[in-house]
C-alpha cells in the first residue's frame, strides 16, 4: 500500500484517540463501524449537499473543481489554478511536509486567502465561540480545529512554495445559520446525490445555478463565520484547554507527534476510558472476518483481557444515566461483578412502584451476574432472569381509558430546507402511523392498524397537513395516547410554534389539538418508554430501552406472544394492517431459541421496485437495502425528494412498513403487560 500522508481526517480521528489512527490508516484491516454511520448521518443531514451549496455560492464548477484523487495531482492542479490573479476553487490540495490537506473552497483574490470549511452543522449569526471559561465551546471545538490544522498546512505549503511571495490566509467555518430563512424553494432538492464507485457525493441541478446561485450573499443560508483569531491562538498555542485535551501538548508538538504516528503505522500508546466504549473499530457479524479489531486489541493490551472477558458483564453495558464510569475505569473495575456500594449507592426495593435509576441499575447487575443476594431484593417480580411489575403495571393500566392510540412519527431536520422560509435543520414531520387497541367486556381484544399519513409530494410542506391528519385519526374518543420515549411530544409542540407563526386558517383548531395532547394536556400522551423503564428488564436489554431493543426483549420474554404471532394473523381481517397481509412475525436465530428482531424482516426496498435490476443499478440502490432504523428512514426521506417516480414509489412503501412496524412494536409491548397482569 502506498504510504499515507497526515489528513484532516486523520487530525480529527488524534483528537479523539492517537491510539485510533493505527486502526485508521488501512480500512481493509481494521474494522470501522464510523464509516457507514457517517455516511447515514451525512445523507440524512444533508451535509453532502451543504459543500454543494457552497461551490455554487462562490461560482466554484469545471476545471476549478478539483477531483483529482492523488496527492502531488491534486497539488499540482491548486498550483496550476493558483496562476489566477482571482480565482474561487474547491478541493484546493496543500501538502507541508508529511501534512496534507484539501480545503472546501479557497477564495483566492491576489494574494489575500481565505479558506473556508464547510460544514452541515447550524451554528447562529451572532453566537460566540468561546465559552465562560475562555475555552472553545465543546460542540463546536472539533469544526474550529479542522480549520486551524488546515490553515497551518496551507500557510506553510504556500511559504514553501512561494518563498518570494507573501500571502495572508484567512479561516471561516461556513454553517448553516439558525437565524436565515431560506429564500428560494426546494433548495435541498437542487442537490442529488450521486454514486460513483465507492464514492458518494451531491450534483447540483440547473436550478441551483440560476436561482441558489442568485441568492444575494446576505441572504446565504449557509455563513461563512469568522475564526481566524481563534485559529491562530489554536496554532500559537495560547487557546485556553484542559490539561488532558492532546495529550496536554500544544497544537504544533501534537500534529507533529501524531503525524509521525500515523504516517509511521506506529501504535500510540493510550489509557483506558469513557471514550473507549465508543470507539468504531470493533467488529460486528456482518464484517469480513478477516477484518481486525482494535477494540478488542486495547482491551487485551491495557486490562489484560482475554477472549472470554469479552463476554462477562462489562461495566461499558451498564444502563449509563446519572453514573460515571470513567471513575469505575479509574479504579480498574471492568466488570459489573466488581461494582460495589461504594462505586454506586445501594438502595433496597422499597413498596413504591416503579424503579428509580439506582435500582434499575443493581437489577441489571444482579440479573447479569447472577448474583441471588441482589435478586432477592426484587422479590416475586423477578422470575427467570425477567423482571415485570405486575403490580405497577395494573395501577398505571387503570388510569386508561380505551381505546388504546399508538402512535409513531418519522421526521427530517435537514440543513438546507425543503421549503421556502424554514430555517436550517427546522423539523419537518413527513409521516406517522396509528395502531388501535379496543378492549371488549370478556377481556378479549382488537389490534388494528388504524391510520398513517406520508407526504411523498415533491415541494409540499406537510406539517400542517401532518396535524390535521392526526387530529382526524385520534379525535374520535378519548382513548389514551401512547408514544416511546419523548420525540412525538416534542415535534408537536415545534409544529405549534410554526402554527403560531403562519396564516393557516384552523390555526387555532390545530393548535389547541396539539396543547391537548401533549405534556401537562388533559389528553396528554403517555410515554410507553417510560413504564418500560419502571416496570420491566430483560438481560437482552443490556443498558438500552430503545424500542429496537426492547420489542426483541418482550417477543423472547412472552410464549404467548410468539406463539401468536408465529401464525400469519397480522394483516388480516382478525387484524387489520395498512400495507402488509399475512404477516409471520417470529422467526428464530440459528440457534433455534433466540427470537429474531423483527425489524430484520422488513422487505428490502428493492423487492418493492417491479424493474429488471439493471434500472435498479441505474438508481443507486443496493437490492438488500431496507429501512430497518431511525436513520435510514431520514436519509430515504431526503431520497424521495429528488427520486424518480419508481424509486419514489419503492421508498414510500418501505418507509409504510417500517412507521408500522414502529407502533406495532408498541403494541406487542402493551400486548405483553397486558397478558401478564391478567393472566389467571
Amino acid at each position: 500500500m502506498k504510504q499515507k500522508l497526515f489528513t484532516k481526517s486523520a487530525f480529527k480521528i488524534a483528537l479523539e484517540c492517537p491510539r485510533r489512527l493505527f486502526y485508521a490508516y488501512d480500512s481493509n484491516l481494521y474494522a470501522n463501524q464510523q464509516l457507514d454511520d457517517d455516511f447515514l448521518k451525512s445523507l440524512a443531514e444533508g451535509g453532502f449537499q451543504v459543500g454543494e451549496l457552497a461551490k455554487v455560492y462562490y461560482g466554484v464548477k469545471g476545471d476549478a473543481d478539483i477531483d483529482v484523487l492523488g496527492y502531488d495531482e491534486s497539488v499540482e492542479k491548486t498550483k496550476e489554478l493558483f496562476k489566477n490573479e482571482n480565482i474561487n476553487i474547491a478541493e484546493a490540495a496543500f501538502r507541508y511536509g508529511n501534512l496534507f490537506v484539501r480545503a472546501d473552497i479557497i477564495e483566492k483574490k491576489g494574494n489575500d486567502i481565505t479558506l473556508i470549511e464547510v460544514k452541515a452543522k447550524s451554528w447562529q449569526s451572532g453566537e460566540d465561540f468561546i465559552g465562560n471559561d475562555k475555552a472553545i465551546k465543546a460542540d463546536i471545538k472539533p469544526y474550529v480545529y479542522d480549520v486551524a490544522f488546515q490553515k497551518y498546512v496551507i500557510v506553510n505549503a504556500l511559504k514553501e512554495l512561494y518563498p518570494d511571495q507573501t500571502f495572508t490566509v484567512k479561516a471561516r467555518l461556513m454553517m448553516a445559520d439558525k437565524k436565515r430563512n431560506a429564500t428560494v424553494d426546494g433548495l435541498n432538492q437542487m442537490f442529488r446525490i450521486r454514486k460513483k464507485g465507492q464514492r458518494s457525493f451531491a450534483e447540483a441541478d440547473a436550478r441551483a445555478w440560476t436561482e441558489a446561485a442568485a441568492v444575494p450573499r446576505n441572504e446565504w443560508i449557509l455563513t461563512p463565520f469568522d475564526v481566524d483569531d481563534i485559529c491562530d491562538k489554536i496554532i500559537d498555542g495560547t487557546m485556553v484547554e484542559k490539561p488532558e485535551f492532546m495529550e496536554g501538548m500544544t497544537f504544533i508538538p501534537f500534529v507533529e507527534k501524531m503525524s509521525k504516528f500515523y504516517c509511521e503505522r506506529t501504535k500510540a500508546d493510550m489509557e483506558l476510558g469513557p471514550k473507549c466504549f465508543k470507539c468504531p473499530f470493533y467488529k460486528t457479524e456482518n464484517d469480513k472476518k478477516k477484518l481486525l479489531d482494535g477494540y478488542k486489541e486495547c482491551w487485551m493490551e491495557k486490562a489484560k483481557f482475554s477472549e472470554a472477558d469479552f463476554q462477562k458483564p462489562l461495566i461499558k453495558d451498564l444502563w449509563g444515566q446519572y453514573i460515571r464510569r470513567g471513575d469505575f475505569l479509574a479504579n480498574g473495575k471492568y466488570f459489573m461483578a466488581e461494582l460495589t456500594s461504594d462505586d454506586m449507592a445501594r438502595k433496597a426495593k422499597t413498596s413504591k412502584s416503579g424503579l428509580d435509576h439506582l435500582q434499575r441499575k443493581w437489577l441489571q447487575i444482579a440479573i447479569a451476574t447472577d448474583n441471588e443476594d441482589i435478586k432477592k431484593e426484587f422479590g416475586s417480580f423477578l422470575n427467570d432472569g425477567i423482571y415485570l411489575d405486575t403490580d405497577g403495571l395494573k395501577k398505571e393500566m387503570a388510569k386508561w381509558t380505551y381505546p388504546l392510540h399508538f402512535i409513531d412519527f418519522e421526521t427530517s431536520a435537514v440543513a438546507l430546507p425543503f421549503y421556502k422560509g424554514m430555517r436550517p435543520y427546522e423539523q419537518v414531520a413527513f409521516q406517522f402511523s396509528h395502531h388501535k387497541v379496543d378492549v371488549n367486556k370478556d377481556g378479549s381484544y382488537i389490534v388494528e392498524h388504524a391510520d398513517e399519513y406520508i407526504n411523498v409530494e415533491k415541494g409540499f410542506f406537510p406539517n400542517f397537513e401532518f396535524v390535521r391528519k392526526l387530529k382526524a385519526a385520534l379525535e374520535g374518543d378519548q382513548g389514551t395516547i401512547f408514544r416511546y420515549s419523548n420525540h412525538e411530544n416534542m415535534i408537536l409542540c415545534k409544529i405549534k410554534d410554526q402554527l403560531v407563526k403562519s396564516d393557516e386558517a384552523d390555526k387555532d383548531e390545530l393548535i389547541n389539538f396539539i396543547e391537548h395532547i401533549t405534556k401537562g394536556g388533559p389528553r396528554a400522551m403517555v410515554d410507553l418508554a417510560e413504564l418500560v423503564l419502571q416496570y420491566y428488564y430483560h438481560p437482552m436489554m443490556k443498558g438500552s430501552f430503545s424500542i429496537k431493543v426492547v420489542l426483541p426483549s418482550v417477543l423472547n420474554s412472552s410464549e404467548f406472544i410468539r406463539n401468536k404471532y408465529s401464525q400469519p394473523l397480522y394483516g388480516t381481517e382478525t387484524m387489520p394492517s395498512k400495507n402488509l397481509k399475512g404477516q409471520v412475525w417470529i422467526e428464530y436465530d440459528e440457534d433455534g431459541v433466540t427470537v429474531k428482531n423483527p425489524y430484520k424482516l422488513l422487505p428490502a426496498v428493492a423487492t418493492y421496485i417491479d424493474m429488471p435490476q439493471e434500472y435498479i443499478d441505474e438508481m443507486e440502490m443496493n437490492e438488500e437495502e431496507t429501512i430497518a432504523n431511525g436513520g435510514a428512514a431520514l436519509a430515504a426521506y431526503s431520497k424521495l425528494q429528488f427520486s424518480d417516480i419508481e424509486l419514489t414509489d419503492a421508498l414510500k412503501k418501505a418507509l409504510l412498513c417500517y412507521c408500522e412496524l414502529d407502533t406495532l412494536a408498541m403494541v406487542f409491548i402493551w400486548e405483553y403487560f397486558y397478558h401478564m397482569c391478567n393472566k389467571k
